[in-house]
């Protein structure tokens, strides 16, 4: 059993004095993010999908072990089936095939968005992509509270077990909307459990960016209930994959490190007394 912490990207400008010293260049920003964890959720390709030769040469500017989760284009998200039947897959495979080479593909991530709901679609737009992927996880994130209200829960659970996919479990502000769904963590897939953290802002609803969705600096006391729920997942899967998502000001890597902190883990240069690391001192 392993547990891998990690943020959602390594470029933010406010992860320097953080992570990164603040005079270091940007292009060392993964190197040096590497040092810290084991692992990335690369979310940027949500918005294009990179090219091999760049996958080739963040795969090498990362030790042996990194891990990669690799998240879907919008495309996917929005139409997955379309997506499957359009050269979005090839384009797929071939952005990642340095990653596989060197043993650094963890998991692709599907985000569905809260327009994805059962009223009017069906989790069987996924068939096809689930066949032509490369034969890695897929995690899906649900956003659509339908999902999971009532029988339906089952009905969506059993869909994921029967075809292997992997449950991303979600800590999010427990408000009044159907975009939010609770707190489930389950197992749907022995390989992998999947953990992400998007921030208990109570004006989630009122923002208009992801910034400002995802304004909360995790508590300590937070973060601890959240490690309770890791280690539950940690019993029932191989290996779990925990991305910390809050990305506004320096949130994201202040939660991560704490949590590998709290979980025991290594943690590079950090006085966790007063949350400052050697390049703030």
């Amino acid at each position: 059993m392993a547990i891998h912490i990690g943020c959602g990207s390594w470029a933010d400008a406010s992860y320097v004095g953080v992570l990164y010293p603040k005079k270091s260049p940007a292009n060392q920003r993964l190197h040096l993010y590497s040092q810290w964890f084991d692992r990335i959720e690369f979310n940027a390709s949500y918005h294009r999908t990179p090219s091999t030769r760049q996958m080739r040469d963040w795969a090498a500017e990362t030790p042996p072990g990194f891990i990669f989760d690799f998240k879907l284009h919008q495309s996917f998200s929005q139409h997955p089936a379309r997506a499957a039947a359009s050269d979005e897959v090839q384009r797929l495979a071939a952005a990642v095939e340095p990653l596989i080479e060197d043993g650094k593909l963890g998991a692709f991530l599907l985000t569905l968005p809260p327009s994805f709901e059962p009223s009017s679609r069906s989790l069987h737009e996924l068939d096809d992509l689930i066949k032509k992927l490369p034969s890695y996880p897929l995690a899906v994130e649900l956003r659509h509270r339908g999902w999971v209200e009532g029988a339906a829960l089952t009905t969506t659970l059993e869909y994921f077990r029967r075809n292997h996919l992997v449950w991303v479990a979600v800590d999010v502000p427990q408000l009044d909307s159907p975009s939010l769904l609770p707190a489930i963590d389950e197992v749907t897939n022995g390989k992998l459990a999947y953990l992400r953290l998007h921030g208990r802002n109570p004006n989630y609803l009122q923002g208009k960016t992801a910034a400002e969705k995802h304004h909360h600096e995790y508590t300590e006391g937070e973060l601890e209930e959240i490690v309770g729920r890791i280690k539950q997942l940690a019993a029932k899967a191989a290996d779990v994959h925990v991305s910390v998502n809050n990305h506004a000001k320096n949130f994201a890597p202040k939660a991560a490190i704490t949590l590998r902190h709290l979980l025991g883990q290594p943690v590079k240069g950090v006085n966790l007394e007063n949350q400052k690391t050697l390049f703030d001192e």
